[in-house]
Order: structure tokens, then sequence, then C-alpha cells
């Protein structure tokens, strides 16, 4: 009897077909999670360092004429980038543009900024970089830039993207995936670049909220949508422009996006926790305005 709760209580059933959990998350949703979350490594750590076709969704963004990006994003879908309201605030779109003022950038398939296209060898290059503009921005409505509580927006691209190994979408958790208790267990990390011209792998663990409100409470509270993560080792890390970047794990042979980067403390010792967006806590959100 207890091995048929079990099973009840892991099971669901969608259009007749008995689907595992991890299943639901490609399957209940109308746009997201459509062919995500896939790379060609196998995860036990990663270098520190990303490898070519090994964050294919990550995103910058900068304003034109700038080589360096003011913020993070993450392709969700082949029109749709998420990133932080913050960071969506100062992207400029076409319906607002100017020749003072032109749309900012937004740059798909970036691995090495020192090269494109990026070459693993000389048989092996990727695709150049894709950059498209912002027909509009989508900010939650009920962000607040006191508090940073509900600190997400998303980006409508102007026109959509290829898929490839160099662009595709990262998944989101459409339920919690991890928890504190777990933490040890978990590949994770938040990719950014920083001064390299790779995208830097920081291996992050999980802050318990109440630890994370006890070590913040000089400098901010931490919101029922906010999630805190900490860097696991000691090394300094530049997180200028970093705003809107992936915490991500590998769930069942995919890479996840349980949270977004939204506020650091540099003056604050390395062991401090930073804040982040809860994505499962927005998803019903993220997943309605695409």
């Amino acid at each position: 009897m207890q091995i048929i709760c079990l099973l009840t209580a892991i099971l669901f059933c969608v259009n007749g077909q008995v689907l595992f959990p991890d299943a639901l998350h490609s399957s209940l949703s109308r746009s997201i999670n459509k062919n995500c979350g896939e790379t060609p490594y196998d995860y036990y750590k990663r270098p520190e360092l990303g490898r070519i076709y090994e964050n294919p969704w990550l995103v910058l963004l900068r304003h034109p004429g700038d080589w360096l990006h003011f913020c993070h994003g993450t392709l969700i879908t082949d029109r749709y980038v998420l990133t932080t309201a913050s960071c969506g605030s100062d992207v400029l779109t076409t319906a607002n543009s100017s020749t003072v003022n032109p749309p900012t950038e937004i740059v798909l398939g970036e691995h090495d900024l020192s090269t494109d296209p990026d070459c693993e060898s000389e048989q092996n290059c990727s695709q150049a970089v894709q950059i498209r503009a912002t027909d509009s921005v989508i900010m939650h409505p009920n962000f607040t830039f006191t508090s940073y509580e509900n600190d997400i927006a998303l980006l409508v691209l102007n026109a959509s993207v290829q898929f490839s190994n160099s662009i595709r979408p990262i998944c989101l958790p459409l339920y919690s995936i991890v928890t504190d208790c777990d933490d040890h267990l978990l590949n994770l990390y938040n990719v950014i670049w920083t001064t390299a011209s790779r995208p830097t792998q920081i291996w992050m663990r999980l802050v318990p909220r109440e630890v994370c409100r006890e070590r913040l409470r000089n400098w901010t509270s931490v919101k029922n949508g906010q999630m805190c993560a900490r860097i696991h080792n000691t090394l300094p890390v530049d997180m200028r422009g970093s705003a809107g970047s992936a915490l991500q794990v590998d769930y069942h042979g995919r890479i996840y996006q349980i949270g977004m980067l939204s506020i650091g403390f540099s003056d604050t010792s390395y062991d401090n926790p930073y804040i982040f967006i809860d994505i499962p806590k927005h998803i019903t959100w993220i997943n309605d305005s695409t």
C-alpha cells in the first residue's frame, strides 16, 4: 500500500499519459521549455571558464557602440529573453528608438568575446553571434526599485532567433526542484562574463532564507519571491554587469535556471549571499506573459 501511495504522489496524468514530475516541465507549458537546457557535456564539476556550446542560452545586453555589456539575460524561447526589471528599465526598444538613442543590442550565441566565430577546432566552429533589438519590454507590474521585489522582466525580440549549438533556450522549473536540504548534492552555478573573454562558471551554494535575512540585515530585507546563494570558494569575482545572469542547476540531464541574479554587495565579505529572483515563484507570470 505504501508503494502505491508513493507512486501516486510522484506520477501525474497529462492528456491521458502518465508522466513523472520532471517530464511535466516540458509538457505543461505552451511556450517555454521546448528543446531547452541541452549541452554536449556530462556534468560533475564544471571548469572555471565555460566551454564552447556549454551555455548557449546566455544573453548580453549592451548599448550600441559599447564593447562592454551592462546586464545579462537568458533565452527562454525564440522570441523572449528573461532578465531583471532593473535591467529592463535601461533597455531602449525599437518602439522608442531614434537616431540619438538607437535600441539596445541583445547579443545571442556569444562565447568568447575575443573571437567571432568561436571555434573548438578548425573543423568545429560555431555560427556567428546574432544581434537583435527589442520590440518591447514586459515589466513585472509589482516591481519596486526600493526593495527589488519582483525584479523580473521579459524582452520581446524584434525577430525570432534560429536555434543552433550556440543558441538554445534554458529550461525553467514549473515547480521547485531543489531545496536547502539537498544543496550539497547540487552542481549549482552562476554563469557570467566578468573580466575574462569567456564566461566564468561560479560554483554556488544555496543559503536558507532566514540565514540570508540575518546576514544581510544591515543592507536589505529578503522577500518571499527572492532566494539567496553564495560563492562556494574564496576566489574574488567581479560581478559588475552581471544582473540578470542565471543561477543554473543540472537536473535530470538538462540545465534549469532556478534563480536570476538581482542584488549583490561588492563591499561585503566574499561569503556573504547574493539575492536572486526565485524563478519557480514567478513561473506563472513568466508563462502567462510569453
